[in-house]
């Protein structure tokens, strides 16, 4: 058995007879007659009912062309993937990225992206930054966005995004009142909403609390600012948290964003495998999502 044979037998059954499959095969058909016959000794069973005009296939060879019709569907698969790597890299991006920066600046980056690329394939996790750092070492991510963690010596890190955090209270609240930034001072007495401790935002803001000789009333704490955000609409408190999360979620949440002062900066890295090589597809995503950090960057 051999490709051609099998591809003489799938165009027979396809064009159901010998002469139109030859003509689609652009060969002669003694020739392609030869080629299935041979496939037939060498798999012990006829495929076709001889003396019947149109080919028809026998139970055996109905069976057989199910299987065939499945390598080749691979072999599809496979001139597709050769396509996109002709014309893309790989042709398949795999991202990752913590879920604080999974919103609005990462769904456009994805839109100009893909809407210049409609054959690329973009596999797109959200994850905690400690997984996601895992998944770069061992190379199931091309590329990241994550919150700085240490103890990765196998990924690449890169400066992407530095944010002042905001305060968000509930719509409405006595503190959206004031005309200047919100201070420690201010949040003394309120019910206060942390990142979890493993988060270096949390540290970072306990010690503006600190400097400012403030102790605020932990109330609760959780490991997304999104989720903070939802929490505060609930009126369980007030939460410092990166502005780009408290904007999307104050499109459906009655929450209000206040700048705060000393800045809590929410720092970002771009992480790639180290020691990989920089294919065109990741490389334009990550021009992407530079510019999306550079506008955040730059707006008020």
């Amino acid at each position: 058995m051999d490709f051609r044979q099998v591809e003489s037998f799938r165009a027979v059954a396809q064009h159901g007879g010998f002469s139109r499959a030859a003509r689609a095969l652009a060969i002669a058909q003694p020739s392609l007659t030869r080629s299935v016959a041979r496939l037939e000794a060498a798999i012990g069973f006829p495929l076709f009912l001889r003396g019947q005009g149109a080919a028809r296939l026998t139970p055996e060879g109905e069976a057989f062309l199910r299987e065939v019709d499945r390598t080749f569907t691979g072999l599809d698969r496979l001139r597709i993937a050769a396509q996109d790597i002709r014309n893309f890299g790989t042709g398949r991006l795999r991202v990752a990225c913590l879920p604080a920066l999974s919103g609005g600046l990462m769904a456009d980056a994805l839109a100009r992206f893909l809407r210049g690329r409609p054959e690329a394939t973009v596999s797109f996790q959200v994850r905690p930054s400690s997984t996601i750092y895992e998944w770069v070492a061992s190379r199931q991510a091309d590329l990241a966005l994550v919150a700085p963690r240490s103890g990765f010596p196998a990924v690449e890190e890169e400066e992407f995004l530095s944010l002042p955090g905001v305060l968000v209270v509930p719509r409405g609240h006595r503190l959206a009142r004031l005309r200047r930034p919100i201070g420690p001072q201010d949040v003394a007495e309120e019910r206060f909403l942390a990142l979890a401790l493993n988060d270096g935002m949390r540290h970072a803001a306990e010690e503006a609390f600190r400097s400012a000789g403030i102790t605020p009333r932990l109330q609760l704490e959780t490991p997304y600012s999104a989720t903070l955000c939802r929490l505060v609409a609930a009126g369980l408190g007030v939460a410092l948290v990166n502005p780009l999360v408290a904007a999307d979620e104050a499109k459906g949440l009655a929450i209000t964003a206040l700048p705060f002062l000393p800045k809590v900066n929410f720092r970002y890295l771009m992480l790639r495998p180290r020691g990989g090589i920089r294919d065109r597809l990741s490389e334009a995503f990550a021009a992407e999502l530079q510019a999306g950090a550079a506008k955040a960057m730059g707006s008020p």
